[in-house]
C-alpha cells in the first residue's frame, strides 16, 4: 500500500524509527512516498540528507527500511548526486552517477565517474578518481576501483584499485595501489605491481616488477628495473633489490641490490652502490665485475672491490680486428 506523506509527518515518522539510535537522520524534499508494506521510500525535488555530518543532495532518491524494526538502512541517491562531510577547516567531497549510503555502518558508495576530493582550508589537498569508490565515515578508509588517477601533493598516480586511508583530522596516512600501478612525479616515473606510500615514513614502496625512471633537472636520466624499490623522499635515495638492472648514460649495470644517492641540494644523482657480485658494462662493450662497485657521477668514476674482473675490448683501426684483455684482482 502506498502512502503520501507531508515533509513533517515524515520527519516524525524518521525521528519514531529511530529512537534508541546514536545517529540522527533528516530528510528533506519536496515530493516523498513511503511504502512500508514493501520497506521502500521515494523522495524527488531538492533532497537532502543528513546523517551525522554527512549530508548527501540529489534529484532523487530511495529509501529502504529494515523489515523488521522499519529503521531506515540505505539510501541511494540519483542523477548526479552530491555527498560532503566537513570537519573543522577539512571538507570531505563524493560525486558521481549514483551515490548510496549505508546509514547503519555510514559507509558511502560511489558508482559511475565517482570523485573524491578532500580539501584544507578550500584547497584541494587529494582528489581520486575512478570508476567505483567506498568512503568508510568510521574509519576514514577510502576505495577505489576501476581506472583510478589520484591526484596527492605533486604526485599523479594511476592503477587499477587504490585505498587511501586518513586520520581523524582527515590528513592523508597511507596510499596503497595495486594492479597496474604508477606515480608520475615532476618528469620521473615510478611503476609496479604493487606500490605503498606512506606520508608518516615519506617513502615510496614497490615492489612486483619495478621499474624507476628519474630524470632531474640537469637532463641526467636513471632507469632502475628490479623485483622491489624504495623510494626514500627524506634520504633522497631509491634502493633496489632483486635481479637490478640500472642504465645510466652509456652505462648498465646488474646485480643483487643497488642504491642510487640523489643529492638533496642539485637533485642530480651522485653516485650508485652495488653490492653482491654485480657488473657494469660500458657502451656495451667493457665491463667491470665485483662483489662491491661504486659509481660516482660527477666526475664519472669507479671504485670496485672483491674479487675484480676487469675486461676491455680494442680495435685496431687497419682491420677493425677486436682484442680483448682481460684483468682480474
Amino acid at each position: 500500500m502506498m502512502r503520501k506523506n507531508n515533509f513533517k509527518y515524515l520527519i516524525v515518522t524518521l525521528a519514531l524509527l529511530m529512537l534508541g539510535s546514536a545517529t540522527a537522520i533528516t530528510i528533506e524534499s519536496k515530493k516523498q512516498e513511503i511504502e512500508l508494506d514493501k520497506n521502500k521510500g521515494f523522495f524527488e525535488g531538492d533532497v537532502k540528507v543528513q546523517v551525522g555530518d554527512v549530508i548527501v543532495q540529489s534529484p532523487r532518491a530511495d529509501l529502504d527500511l529494515e523489515p523488521e524494526t522499519k529503521k531506515p538502512s540505505l539510501a541511494t541517491f540519483f542523477d548526479k548526486p552530491y555527498a560532503h562531510q566537513t570537519k573543522d577547516n577539512k571538507k570531505h567531497e563524493v560525486k558521481a552517477d549514483i551515490i548510496k549510503v549505508s546509514l547503519i555502518k555510514k559507509v558511502i558508495t560511489a558508482q559511475g565517474n565517482a570523485q573524491t576530493n578532500v580539501l584544507q582550508d578550500k584547497k584541494p589537498v587529494i582528489i581520486i578518481t575512478a570508476d567505483e569508490q567506498e568512503y568508510d565515515t568510521n574509519t576514514n578508509l577510502m576505495k577505489a576501483k576501476g581506472s583510478v588517477v589520484i591526484n596527492y601533493e605533486d604526485m599523479i598516480a594511476t592503477s587499477d584499485n587504490a585505498f587511501a586511508l586518513l586520520n581523524k583530522q582527515g590528513d592523508v596516512q597511507n596510499i596503497k595501489l595495486s594492479s597496474r600501478a604508477t606515480i608520475k612525479q615532476d618528469k620521473s616515473i615510478i611503476k609496479g605491481d604493487n606500490i605503498q606510500y606512506s606520508n608518516l615514513r615519506q617513502d615510496i614502496i614497490v615492489s612486483g616488477n619495478t621499474m624507476s625512471d628519474v630524470t632531474f633537472e640537469n637532463g641526467d636520466r636513471v632507469i632502475v628495473n628490479a623485483r622491489n624499490q624504495q623510494y626514500d623522499r627524506r634520504g633522497n635515495t631509491i634502493m633496489a633489490t632483486g635481479a637490478v638492472n640500472v642504465k645510466y648514460a652509456d652505462y648498465v649495470a646488474i646485480g643483487p641490490k643497488a642504491i642510487l644517492y640523489i643529492n638533496e641540494k642539485t637533485n642530480k644523482p651522485d653516485k650508485i652502490i652495488f653490492t653482491g657480485r654485480s657488473k657494469i658494462t660500458e657502451k656495451g662493450v667493457n665491463t667491470v665485475e665485483a662483489d662491491k662497485i661504486t659509481m660516482t657521477m660527477q666526475p664519472k668514476t669507479f671504485e670496485a672491490i672483491g674479487q675484480v674482473k676487469t675486461i676491455l675490448e680494442q680495435e685496431t683501426n687497419k682491420n677493425q680486428n677486436k682484442n680483448k684483455m682481460e684483468f682480474s684482482l
